[in-house]
């Protein structure tokens, strides 16, 4: 008799450790879901919200131009590669643009813990102040399908950008505010005529104001 009375609080007892253990698992388990999503919808909240810049449209350039510029893409694309080659020195997030029949944005994203590189796909449009717009048409980055919007807001939050460059992710567009960019001696630009398939991008060059 008190043997069987022995053999069953035993019973109880290891009954008890064996819900003590299904209870932790399933707590543990719930916690690792709950920081999963917690840490989905941050990561989406900050990737996804676009990204407000300032900026200031004021027309610094007056007068006629000094003189026009005409490149060639290939012409182009060396300024830009020297440019941004310069610029990104020191910077651990590196991407290009190249002027082919669009612009093309080269970079990489992380995308649930993974780089993945992308390609965007702009097409430029000249402005009546003489800045340019790039609007976004397509993103090559393989199979995943990923928006375009996810892609810039990376870009406009990760990316070492030049003070006279204003990314929107909502509209998707690039805006080189080139009334705001100046050159080493002072002299500033306005795009005049960017016709990339027959390889012609134009400009006007000011002088300094005295």
């Amino acid at each position: 008799m008190r043997e069987a009375k022995t053999r069953k609080r035993a019973t109880k007892s290891e009954n008890t450790r064996a819900r003590g253990r299904v209870n932790l698992w399933q707590w543990a388990f719930l916690i690792l879901i709950g920081l999963m999503l917690g840490t989905g919808l941050w990561l989406g909240h900050s990737v996804l919200t676009p990204v407000a810049q300032s900026y200031s449209t004021q027309d610094t350039t007056t007068g006629d131009p000094a003189m026009t510029v005409s490149l060639t893409k290939r012409q182009a694309n060396e300024i830009i590669s020297y440019y941004l080659n310069d610029f990104q020195k020191g910077s651990n997030v590196k991407y290009s643009l190249t002027l082919a029949d669009q612009a093309v944005l080269g970079g990489s994203f992380k995308f649930f813990g993974q780089k993945v590189g992308f390609s965007l796909l702009f097409d430029p449009l000249v402005l009546k102040n003489g800045n340019v717009e790039l609007k976004a048409r397509r993103l090559n980055v393989g199979s995943l399908p990923v928006p375009i919007l996810y892609v810039m807001s990376y870009a406009a939050s990760n990316y070492k950008l030049p003070n006279w460059v204003r990314m929107n992710s909502k509209q998707k567009t690039v805006v080189l505010d080139l009334n705001k960019f100046k050159m080493a001696n002072g002299m500033q630009l306005k795009a005049t005529k960017i016709d990339l398939p027959n390889s012609q991008i134009d400009f006007s060059v000011y002088l300094p104001k005295k």
